[in-house]
């Protein structure tokens, strides 16, 4: 493939590493992807001649004006996806999320339209099942990991101490912006049944919404082994949540692909998970604790389950491991595949 035959939309994403670490990957191998400022039908015209390709990722970044679809964001979206295929261009959409996190009704009818006028990559056998009849089968393509992305110098022991944790707890952490869509509300509520006096919870990232922060202000004043750390984590100190933990929870009430998962198993940790998406194959690999979200209890099952693990060592390497398998290399490679229309 030509140089610069592949444009990106985004090309990077500030705070989320992913789209940088697939391209360079890329661009390792010979295949550069321009960044493109607008999907507009401007752009697609003048760029017919040198463009092939036109690589989506989470297409609501190019309908939603400030968050919310509207008539006049979603109509220049579907026109410009229109040109696009009159134009000949190949488009490829890398289904993160089967719908946008808080979907709006316009949400599911522009899927219905996107499955049928891309080429869809997902990043699990499992994912498969969650993408409605399209053209032809998705591709899978693992999401790649995130070693050597963030600092990672600091002990455990020392990470730890930083956080008011003791050696001999067994911590429980919670990493990421909170979302209503990530079931932090029902993480405390199974924890809060747990009595073991050693657990644990620290949750950690910026809440979404003043409410999204009351809740959990609320069971760390009921509960002092909640600990909180709510606002925006640097780079530098992600290695501090991350190498604390014992396990990673993501109690997610629906998931298709987790970053986080896989920048937990960056760190070598395992994982307390749903049983869904991308996520159900981590279970099999032997590095996370899955649970049914619709069985009542299951949650708490999990958390108890992992508070009895006696030896760490053997799931921190399979964490490794499995961290270790997602290499960018082979992701860049099938990804030109797919580019090429192989």
């Amino acid at each position: 493939m030509s140089r610069a035959a592949v444009a990106a939309f985004p090309r990077s994403v500030r705070g989320n590493p992913y789209c940088d670490l697939l391209y360079g990957s890329l661009a390792a191998r010979g295949v550069a992807v321009a960044a493109a400022a607008e999907l507009s039908p401007r752009w697609l015209v003048r760029h017919a001649r040198a463009v092939k390709v036109l690589h989506l990722h989470w297409p609501e970044f190019y309908y939603r004006s400030r968050g919310r679809p509207t008539a006049r964001s979603v109509t220049a979206f579907v026109t410009a996806l229109l040109l696009a295929r009159l134009l000949r261009y190949r488009v490829v959409w890398t289904v993160h999320n089967a719908l946008p996190h808080e979907p709006h009704a316009v949400d599911r009818a522009l899927r219905w339209f996107l499955l049928r006028s891309a080429r869809l990559v997902v990043h699990a056998e499992a994912a498969r099942a969650a993408i409605p009849r399209s053209r032809r089968p998705p591709a899978v393509v693992p999401h790649g990991h995130y070693i050597g992305c963030y600092p990672d110098q600091v002990p455990a022991a020392e990470a730890r101490q930083a956080l008011g944790l003791g050696a001999e707890d067994r911590v429980f952490v919670c990493f990421g912006q909170l979302r209503g869509y990530k079931g932090i509300d029902a993480l405390l509520d199974a924890f809060g049944t747990l009595s073991d006096s050693r657990l644990r919870l620290v949750v950690a990232g910026r809440p979404a919404t003043e409410s999204d922060a009351l809740g959990v202000l609320a069971a760390a004043q009921c509960d002092a082994r909640v600990r909180t750390h709510l606002r925006f984590v640097p780079d530098a100190d992600v290695q501090r949540f991350l190498k604390a933990a014992d396990f990673v929870v993501l109690p997610y009430r629906d998931v298709l692909t987790s970053g986080g998962a896989l920048l937990a198993l960056s760190f070598a940790r395992p994982l307390v998970v749903p049983r869904g998406g991308c996520l159900a194959e981590l279970e099999r690999e032997g590095c996370a604790i899955a649970y049914n979200p619709e069985t009542p209890g299951a949650l708490r099952a999990a958390l108890a389950a992992a508070a009895a693990v006696t030896d760490l060592e053997p799931w921190r390497q399979r964490a490794a491991a499995a961290a270790r398998r997602r290499a960018w290399g082979p992701i860049a490679e099938a990804y030109a595949r797919i580019y090429r229309g192989d």
